[in-house]
């Protein structure tokens, strides 16, 4: 069946790669949960979905320009509502407490802003700590963080987002011409395209290959069910509940 990923979490009922919003979506009954990472000044893994702070929270600046207890000394919360006021940046092994029931534990790592940065090991490395390995789906924009998983564990499965936007996918000429070949060249065990990207001859030709889909932001229920009944393997979305009735009970959303 189906996996229901939750994109930042339940990220409608609660700000967006937060503890509160990953607890949500665990409530309402995700397969699996999806984040972003950064490294701070001081080494420490945080979760929050842009390079800065800007949008999600009442300070300024890039993440890497800060040190872990610097962070947590901003409000990531009542941007989204009061309710959540004082929520702080979680670090990643907060997250993976969390996680131990999931299965599907999807780590965006975006292409890091220091040079020679040990996010990627720094990230295996604790996953595995938490005895969580089997479960952990690395995605990224940047093939070369993709390659440098399996570099460090061939095992780490991995998987090449891509949307529609040149500059936020360098490869995307390449993977619109033959994205099956592109994920076979750099050893990727899923493809996690824009949602448009995908019919059921993408699906069809991904399975062949031995290729996972897991496409994003999938919010619609017919959107989610014709997916599902397409039989892609995930779907990352905002909308974990809906996502659930979509693919156990699609009929409930029929005219």
């Amino acid at each position: 069946m189906t996996k229901i990923i939750a994109h930042r979490g339940a990220n409608r009922f609660a700000p967006q790669n937060t503890l509160p919003a990953f607890q949500k979506a665990i409530e309402l009954g995700a397969d699996g949960l999806e984040n972003d990472v950064h490294l701070t000044k001081d080494g420490v893994i945080v979760i929050c979905h842009n390079y800065s702070i800007d949008e999600t929270s009442n300070g300024k600046g890039k993440i890497a320009d800060y040190s872990f207890d610097e962070l947590r000394k901003f409000d990531f919360g009542s941007y989204f509502s009061p309710e959540f006021a004082g929520t702080q940046i979680p670090r990643l092994e907060e997250f993976l407490d969390l996680c131990r029931s999931l299965e599907i534990i999807n780590i965006e790592i975006k292409p890091p802003l220091q040079k020679n940065s040990p996010i990627v090991r720094q990230t295996l490395d604790m996953v595995k700590d938490f005895g969580l390995f089997d479960h952990l789906l690395i995605s990224s924009f940047s093939s070369d963080v993709l390659v440098a998983c399996k570099e460090i564990d061939s095992r780490t499965k991995t998987g090449m987002l891509y949307s529609i936007d040149e500059k936020e996918c360098a490869h995307l000429e390449e993977l619109t011409d033959d994205c099956v070949r592109f994920a076979q060249n750099i050893k990727a065990d899923a493809l996690h395209p824009f949602l448009m990207f995908v019919d059921e001859e993408y699906i069809e030709n991904c399975h062949k290959a031995g290729i996972a889909v897991n496409p994003w932001t999938v919010n619609q229920p017919y959107a989610i069910s014709t997916f599902a009944e397409w039989g892609v393997d995930g779907v990352i979305t905002d909308t974990a509940d809906v996502a659930r009735i979509a693919i156990e009970s699609p009929e409930s959303f029929e005219d």
